[in-house]
């Protein structure tokens, strides 16, 4: 069959087995059979419009979601394209790894944190919904989580549900050169 059912198809079933579901759970919250499921999954047969966002609801999707490459093909950002940005007063200089798809969850950025004098000394500390990845390219990165402060060298990550309340520091007077990635996107 047509490779976008193939591709339907297999996003299903990926879906469904990171859910830890089987076929007859699927089946019971969309009103399909578990054959119908099996066939679909295989790319053997061709959903209904119907029938595809009632497994979209089942799977807390949006139908959109079956088909990434169709409508949101892959984004290349080559290196010498790159915007980068600077919110007044910040000592924090961004530079997006990535174009974001439409109701993209995750953002990566190359973060440039200048030393104390050249901008104000600390970002302010907050605390939001999503996860945060930081892995140190160059200089030091001082990660300051709830109460406790974490002194990354180059080389080192961390990795932390943002809920906390955290603000990224650079002690040092030379930059500080991090890879970072977050989601939900933020900008």
């Amino acid at each position: 069959m047509d490779t976008i059912i193939t591709g339907i198809g297999q996003r299903i079933h990926e879906m469904r087995l990171r859910r830890e579901w089987t076929l007859e759970e699927l089946a019971q919250k969309t009103n399909c059979t578990p054959g119908f499921l099996s066939q679909l999954e295989n790319g053997k047969v061709a959903p209904s419009i119907t029938t595809l966002y009632a497994i979209a609801e089942a799977l807390g999707i949006k139908i959109t979601d079956f088909f990434p490459e169709t409508i949101h093909p892959p984004k290349v950002v080559r290196k010498g394209e790159r915007q980068t940005f600077r919110i007044e007063g910040s000592s924090v200089i961004y530079s997006p790894l990535m174009d974001r798809l439409p109701r993209a969850i995750l953002q990566s950025f190359i973060l440039t944190l200048l030393p104390p004098n050249q901008g104000l000394q600390y970002d302010e500390e907050r605390a939001h919904f999503g996860e945060e990845f930081y892995y140190v390219l160059s200089g030091v990165l001082r990660v300051r989580i709830e109460n406790t402060f974490y002194d990354l060298f180059t080389g080192d990550s961390i990795y932390f549900h943002s809920s906390y309340r955290h603000r990224l520091l650079n002690p040092t007077e030379h930059h500080t050169v991090v890879l970072c990635m977050i989601t939900p996107a933020i900008f």
